[in-house]
């Protein structure tokens, strides 16, 4: 029977907590705002390409030989095809790198006297290439492009020469088969193209509930206290059980329609492909939801008005989203950092959501990381209810 009535009063606090929700326009706005801001802005930030393209690239050929001459026509033939780089010709080394102070080339080739003449007599024609690595991001995708080009014009050459080599001796020979003996076949886990917003779309709804949670229970709870509305909810014929249960159930609503609209927007407008369970899903939303309620719960048992439990909770939740495997790989973090990311709940939350939206992993497969969100929030909420009932009587 008391069970029952915990139940009962939970569901009026939270229809209570709803119904302010729908009174206040800007709050109900933001609901559903705050998840379209969230993916369009990481969508320009981290684009579906893997390269910039574009890129100005400086051309300084102090050769101005046959073989030089050649190299420049088959470098600008490759990346006719790909556009990743744009090239502008100088007539010295000094105003090519002075272009890249100003900002203007991102790097420069330079051809060297001798290039041809190499060439011609059978020896390896070296040529420098001078990038701007004020910017690791920028610096890097040229490296990678200039490595698949330069590959690209070495194996055209390898197979003209391994065809003039087969007419010199009177052999049928395969120039692809003696460039490239060994030939791999790439299958991937998840079929079709995939872009960054399958990687960031099932840790962006966790996170979007752990904020939900996190915050909205020190806000709710401080807020009506310094308002007087809260003293007023604990003098009612109603459990602190059933106050905790019930604004912890109107914020995880609000969480929930966030996550509804996080990926209807990541399959309409941004092609995320769902291969696993949305109920599994779902019930891993609700899961990280528990693992995250006694956080908040201490956070404002511990504090005394609602400046402080936000500041406490802002300590805790964002080197979490950090942290946590949200925006960025944990394997692509330095070893330190990956240590501290096993003891975040956010992590294992994340990683079963992945499992499930991405690879359609079943529960046998996340179940570790179920049992151990069940025993964060397990051990949490022993420590935050006793805090949060003691706070009360202050």
């Amino acid at each position: 029977m008391d069970f029952i009535k915990i139940l009962k009063d939970s569901y009026h606090v939270m229809a209570k907590d709803m119904l302010e929700l729908k009174r206040n326009r800007m709050s109900l706005a933001a609901l559903f705002m705050m998840p379209l801001l969230f993916l369009v802005m990481f969508g320009f930030i981290f684009p579906s390409g893997s390269t910039q393209q574009n890129m100005p690239m400086g051309l300084v050929n102090l050769d101005q030989g046959q073989g030089s001459n050649e190299f420049v026509a088959q470098l600008e033939a490759m990346n006719k095809n790909t556009s990743y780089m744009q090239f502008q010709n100088y007539s010295s080394v000094d105003d090519a790198k002075t272009a890249i102070n100003k900002g203007k080339l991102y790097g420069v080739f330079i051809i060297p006297p001798g290039f041809s003449e190499n060439l011609t007599n059978g020896q390896s024609a070296d040529f420098t290439v001078y990038i701007d690595n004020s910017n690791p991001q920028i610096s890097m995708q040229i490296q990678q492009v200039l490595s698949s080009t330069v590959s690209g014009m070495n194996n055209m050459k390898a197979e003209a020469n391994v065809v003039g080599i087969g007419k010199a001796t009177n052999l049928s020979v395969n120039p692809q088969a003696m460039i490239f003996p060994y030939i791999p076949s790439i299958q991937t886990t998840i079929p079709g193209q995939t872009n960054y917003f399958n990687f960031l779309a099932p840790g962006l709804m966790i996170m979007i509930v752990m904020m939900s949670v996190m915050t909205g229970i020190p806000e709710a709870i401080s807020k009506e206290k310094e308002m007087g509305t809260f003293d007023g909810m604990l003098s009612a014929p109603i459990s602190q059980l059933s106050v905790i249960i019930g604004k912890t159930a109107a914020l995880c609503t609000r969480g929930l329609i966030q996550c509804v609209i996080i990926l209807a927007i990541a399959i309409v407008l941004f092609g995320v492909t769902i291969q696993g369970s949305i109920l599994l899903a779902f019930f891993m939303l609700l899961l990280g939801i528990f693992s995250f309620i006694g956080i908040g719960i201490m956070a404002i048992s511990m504090s005394g008005d609602q400046a402080s439990s936000t500041m406490i909770v802002n300590l805790l939740m964002f080197p979490m989203m950090f942290l946590g495997g949200i925006f960025y790989p944990i394997q692509q973090m330095p070893w330190f950092m990956q240590a501290i990311s096993q003891v975040i709940p956010l992590t294992y939350a994340a990683d079963a959501m992945r499992k499930i939206m991405l690879l359609n992993a079943g529960v046998g497969d996340v179940m570790n990381q179920i049992i151990i969100l069940v025993a964060f929030g397990v051990v949490t909420m022993a420590i935050a209810v006793p805090l949060f009932r003691k706070s009360m009587t202050r």
